[in-house]
């Protein structure tokens, strides 16, 4: 019987600690990249979450803004009245068009700490300054005028307003001179939105 002797080969210890060593640095590596890409996710999310509450924050400054252009339309109906147009009032109607704007625009003379604030119910407020969670609504009324027109001469109102051109157009109660109005919404957590829109309406009734 021949007896057959077997030899194993055994890895010097050098090398099998190496060896443990690169697991170790893989694993390593591979759980950052895991930490990496779970930190990045869960930004997405709060990015995603922060422009969909913009964007609701923006619709319903929207909102809030087309109430407001319903009682400015009321507001400029009742300054004309009686041929009131030409009489300014002071943060709430410019009789002419103001010429000195900010870089939005909008005229400089206004003080918007004066100008009158609402809710959205219409309701008044007044610290508009003072965030109460509700959407607090202010707005400006300026006649597209460059000089008072004569009020009972409507050649006088074409020539000086900006109008709507009408062949029924023939006296100031029938011509209808343009109107902009400059709203300011502020809502919940600092947001504030502008909105500007251009109406026409009598000149005088």
């Amino acid at each position: 019987m021949t007896l057959q002797r077997r030899r194993r080969s055994h890895a010097p210890r050098a090398v099998r600690a190496a060896q443990r060593g690169l697991v170790l640095v893989v694993v390593l590596v591979v759980l950052v990249l895991l930490l990496l890409a779970g930190a990045g996710a869960m930004r997405a999310v709060d990015s995603g979450n922060v422009i969909s509450g913009n964007f609701s924050f923006q619709q319903a400054a929207m909102q809030s803004a087309d109430r407001a252009l319903s009682d400015a339309l009321n507001v400029a109906a009742n300054t004309v009245l009686g041929g009131g147009g030409n009489t300014a009032v002071a943060n709430r109607y410019f009789n002419v068009r103001q010429t000195v704007v900010d870089a939005r625009g909008f005229p400089t003379a206004i003080s918007w700490a004066s100008v009158p604030c609402v809710d959205p119910a219409g309701a008044a407020i007044t610290d508009c300054a003072t965030d109460t969670g509700e959407y607090r609504i202010q707005y400006v009324i300026e006649r597209m005028c460059s000089a008072n027109p004569d009020m009972a001469d409507i050649n006088d109102i074409r020539l000086n307003c900006e109008y709507d051109a009408s062949v029924g157009a023939v006296s100031a109660a029938s011509i209808a001179v343009n109107y902009r109005v400059i709203t300011r919404v502020r809502g919940p957590r600092g947001t504030e939105s502008w909105f500007e829109a251009m109406v026409s309406g009598p000149a005088s009734n």
